[in-house]
């Protein structure tokens, strides 16, 4: 196979930081898009946006008057088109502070002031990266250091010199932490999530018997990895909130390495 179209999953190394830092953000983005066009073309977003667009066409006297040929239905159309801009921008001020707050602090977070160095704490964790040919077309990361449960992000104030003494601290949790996990949209009819997800968690569970569930915070406004993750025997769990203007859930979901055992058990009889 030529070099340019092989793919292949590898550990992430310091000359792939930027792409890496790009790729974490625009996978919190997304986010945006997929919950602002689901709310535009919601029955109810609709439906508002019709009533307001006839009240409008009323008040201008702008229905079209039949005397006039088919031309008079032009006049109308500014009708219609004018009170959609209103309607998109309060359903975007809506949804992008939950947003930008997420992607605020995921690239605030411990993790990511030193990638190689945090994602060395612990056997268990890893940064991996698809790669097409020569491009970058997904990552996840996995970590199962003694901080994989904590989602704080750091403080602006604190010292780069105090984070770094952190990272002496190794060892390894009993809950792995998915942190990152992204996929190119163009390439995801092929389900390049669930091969990013398995080689991660066939690794973290393989490193170190002493993981016992690996979670990952998910929500209906990123469809690909939700899927991807319940077709690999994720399972719910706790509501953390709901957000935006529809309210959708954002939820654990946890893999614990019983299921994992069971499931590598069935793939082998």
């Amino acid at each position: 196979m030529p070099e340019s179209t092989r793919a292949r999953i590898r550990a992430y190394s310091a000359q792939d930081e930027k792409q890496v830092r790009f790729m974490v953000g625009q996978a919190q983005m997304e986010s945006l898009a997929y919950a602002n066009n689901r709310a535009y073309f919601h029955p109810l977003t609709l439906a508002v946006w019709i009533g307001i667009s006839s009240m409008f066409a009323h008040y201008m006297d702008w229905w079209p008057n039949s005397s006039y040929g088919i031309w008079s239905w032009l006049q109308v159309l500014p009708a219609f088109f004018a009170p959609a801009v209103p309607v998109m921008f309060y359903i975007d001020w809506k949804n992008r502070p939950f947003i930008e707050n997420s992607v605020e602090n995921v690239l605030r977070r411990i993790d990511l002031l030193d990638i190689q160095a945090y994602y060395a704490l612990s056997p268990a964790s890893g940064f991996w990266l698809l790669e097409y040919g020569d491009k970058i077309i997904g990552l996840i990361a996995i970590d199962a250091s003694m901080d994989a449960t904590n989602d704080e992000p750091v403080a602006k104030p604190t010292s780069e010199g105090r984070l770094r003494t952190e990272f002496k601290q190794k060892g390894t949790s009993s809950v792995a932490t998915i942190r990152h996990f992204f996929g190119e949209e163009a390439y995801r009819r092929v389900n390049i999530e669930d091969d990013l997800l398995q080689v991660a968690v066939n690794s973290t569970f393989t490193a170190d018997k002493s993981v016992n569930s690996i979670r990952i915070l998910a929500s209906p406004l990123r469809p690909a990895i939700l899927e991807s993750i319940r077709r690999n025997k994720f399972c719910k769990g706790d509501r953390v909130e709901t957000v935006g203007i529809l309210g959708w859930e954002v939820c654990w979901y946890k893999l614990k390495r019983e299921q994992w055992v069971a499931e590598k058990e069935k793939e082998r009889s």
